[in-house]
């Protein structure tokens, strides 16, 4: 049985010799733009026969490209499915050629993937071990990376990129001052507001500003602060950083003989260590302006009275160890970020990971380093 296609664009015969071999004579033009009526005239045939073996002969097509070869490529996989092949015969010259660089032998085979594997639990567990371990080996290596990068830093502070440093401290500083002032000021009204009930039943009034000042300068500030920063820059920075890694871009610097370490990860490191300890400065003053509103409207406490209050309750250590504080968190903050940033792999969704992964490990190395503050100032008999 002989069929002969009637399109203008090319000429196809179909025969079957036998019920298990197809002979295809095809002609003209196989491109992008007949492939599609072409195979599926191929295909149509082949459902209605037992065809395991198609023979195509070349020998009058005058153009094919590599969508032609995709559909002789797709055609023979279904033929190897039921143990058959197909067979390119008679080609030109100038078809010969081109296809003599495709690896057939590689392409035709058909790749079974692999069924899902479903560690049981205490593999999962090991798994997850051998991650941290494994991820804990290179933050090692990053921190000391980073401490050689700050001590270069303070021997060559003429070398430093101070106007990037600039630049960082405006978008990580002076952009986030409405959000800290609102927050702050929010926080300190919640603390005051609480408490008052507790307070107006004792007649202890006046320790309200006792209780917002200290609050306030030694947790609250640096904590919010910190938090903030860990959402707001610790995410740009891993964002920034890994689009920079997956873009090949951190590769180029080094070609370049360019240390991202110094031109990139440095800069932020500084910007946010200058800018935390000033926007908790900014938050103290917010938080414990909201407390003072609160202690006006619900306790009858004035401004100059809670003012007069604060001044005795709270001293210069209880200031300056929330600036301490703040300045770690910033310092963490930032390496954390670079260092999700840097690690980035996996194209878009690696890029969110990173970015989801640095705020996480910022929230909770600012809680761990708190706590560590907290004991130790306690022990030191400073707390």
């Amino acid at each position: 049985m002989t069929t002969v296609s009637p399109n203008p664009e090319y000429t196809l015969t179909i025969e079957h010799p036998d019920d298990t071999n197809m002979r295809v004579r095809l002609g003209d033009t196989v491109t992008l733009s007949t492939v599609e009526s072409i195979s599926h005239e191929i295909l149509h045939e082949l459902k209605h026969k037992e065809t395991i073996n198609i023979q195509v002969d070349l020998s009058e097509v005058e153009t094919l490209d590599s969508a032609g070869v995709g559909m002789f490529l797709r055609i023979g996989r279904e033929l190897q499915e039921h143990g058959g092949q197909i067979v390119l015969e008679n080609p030109p010259a100038h078809i010969q050629k081109f296809l003599d660089l495709v690896d057939w032998d590689r392409l035709i085979v058909l790749e079974k993937v692999p069924p899902p594997r479903h560690g049981n639990f205490f593999e999962s567990l090991g798994e997850e071990a051998f991650d941290i371990v494994h991820d804990f080996g290179k933050l090692n290596i990053y921190i000391g990376r980073i401490t050689i990068a700050m001590v270069w830093s303070l021997q060559h502070l003429l070398k430093v990129r101070w106007l990037e440093v600039v630049t960082l401290v405006q978008r990580t500083g002076s952009n986030a001052l409405p959000i800290v002032a609102l927050l702050a000021t929010l926080i300190g009204m919640v603390t005051a507001f609480s408490s008052a009930v507790q307070l107006r039943q004792f007649g202890a009034n006046i320790f309200i500003a006792n209780l917002v000042g200290v609050g306030m300068t030694r947790e609250m500030g640096p904590l919010i602060t910190a938090i903030l920063m860990a959402g707001r820059s610790g995410s740009a920075f891993a964002a920034e950083l890994g689009t920079m890694k997956i873009s090949d871009e951190l590769d180029a610097l080094t070609v370049m003989n360019i240390q991202p370490l110094h031109y990139l990860i440095l800069p932020r490191l500084l910007a946010v260590m200058i800018t935390m300890p000033l926007l908790t400065l900014f938050a103290d003053i917010c938080g414990i302006f909201g407390g003072m509103v609160i202690s006006a409207i619900s306790l009858d406490v004035t401004f100059r009275a809670f003012l007069n209050q604060l001044q005795g309750a709270i001293g210069l250590w209880d200031v300056f160890s929330g600036v301490l504080k703040s300045l770690v968190f910033g310092l963490l903050i930032a390496a954390v970020g670079c260092y999700r940033g840097i690690h980035t792999s996996g194209g878009a969704i690696g890029v969110g990971r990173s970015t989801t992964a640095s705020v996480v490990s910022g929230i909770f190395l600012i809680v761990i380093a708190d706590s560590t503050f907290v004991i130790l100032f306690h022990y030191l008999g400073v707390g």
